[in-house]
């Protein structure tokens, strides 16, 4: 029996170096890699019915008993709607995610990111594992507005979810972050098509930033998006907090510094007067440079 579980793990080990190409480092067994359905099948599931429909992804709350956290004493601020079209160099590479949990469709926000393969999408990672069930049909809209796609539907290749926000049920916020490759399209990559934004590490100091992402609970819908900017953020351990009513859909849209790059993104929300966000650190690179490769 013991020598069977030694051959088992052997040949387990085995198929996981295998899967690295020869000069190529093995996956890391702090990242967790899924497979996505092909691309034609996830474009044929979102119809406009189902687009319009989806509902958003619940933002947690700050603390595991859902107890709201209080912001610091200062300057408040309600989100604001983004004036559209989204086709500015600024704002275009920032769109909505769909993506189907336990058979509900759902949405929150991504952003197109700088990577080696040019065809990377970061967001939060309770937006493609949640409530310990993985996402599927999860797709990029960038620049969405008003059921109109200027730029297509980028269906995710494969995901990429840090293993201890799976093993930890989804709790341990300081790892809500993932990613997820897409295939070019027509011979261009995500990035020729709608640029990218640099994505910034361990960056834990206190600074001015502009949030964005669509909003879908009532009264919002996901059509549009909306932002919070100029508000001072209060670093954290792990994390960032603004004083803005972040909802239901913004989830894992960017948090932009003064170089108009990713230093966090939405991640938890009392709904009402602060936001958090998730700042990324070693083990969040790791995962940017396995997922961009």
């Amino acid at each position: 029996m013991k020598l069977n579980r030694l051959f088992a793990v052997l040949g387990a080990s085995a198929a996981v170096f295998a899967l690295a190409p020869a000069g190529q480092a093995a996956p890391s067994p702090d990242v967790v890699e899924r497979s996505q359905a092909p691309s034609s099948e996830v474009d044929a599931y979102w119809t406009p019915e189902r687009i319009a429909d989806a509902l958003a992804n619940p933002m947690p709350m700050p603390t595991p008993d859902g107890t709201p956290a209080a912001p610091e004493a200062g300057e408040r601020a309600l989100i604001q709607k983004v004036p559209g079209p989204y086709t500015t160099d600024k704002l275009r590479s920032m769109g909505r995610l769909l993506f189907t949990t336990g058979g509900r469709n759902s949405s929150c926000s991504a952003t197109s990111v700088e990577a080696a393969n040019k065809n990377l999408v970061w967001t939060a990672a309770h937006c493609v594992h949640y409530g310990g069930v993985a996402a599927q049909n999860v797709t990029f809209l960038p620049a969405f507005l008003n059921n109109q796609k200027p730029y297509g539907t980028w269906a995710a290749k494969k995901t990429f979810i840090p293993q201890g926000w799976i093993s930890g049920g989804g709790r341990d916020f300081s790892l809500d972050y993932a990613a997820f490759s897409v295939d070019s399209q027509g011979g261009k990559t995500l990035t020729d098509t709608v640029g990218a934004k640099g994505v910034v590490f361990e960056d834990k100091k206190n600074q001015n930033t502009d949030m964005y992402g669509y909003p879908a609970e009532s009264p919002y819908t996901g059509q549009e998006m909306y932002t919070c900017g100029g508000i001072a953020a209060t670093v954290q351990t792990f994390d960032a907090k603004i004083a803005c009513n972040g909802i239901g859909g913004q989830s894992g849209g960017a948090w932009l510094n003064a170089q108009d790059k990713v230093w966090a993104v939405n991640s938890r929300s009392d709904r009402r007067t602060v936001t958090y966000g998730t700042l990324f650190d070693a083990k969040a690179k790791q995962l940017y440079q396995q997922a961009g490769a």
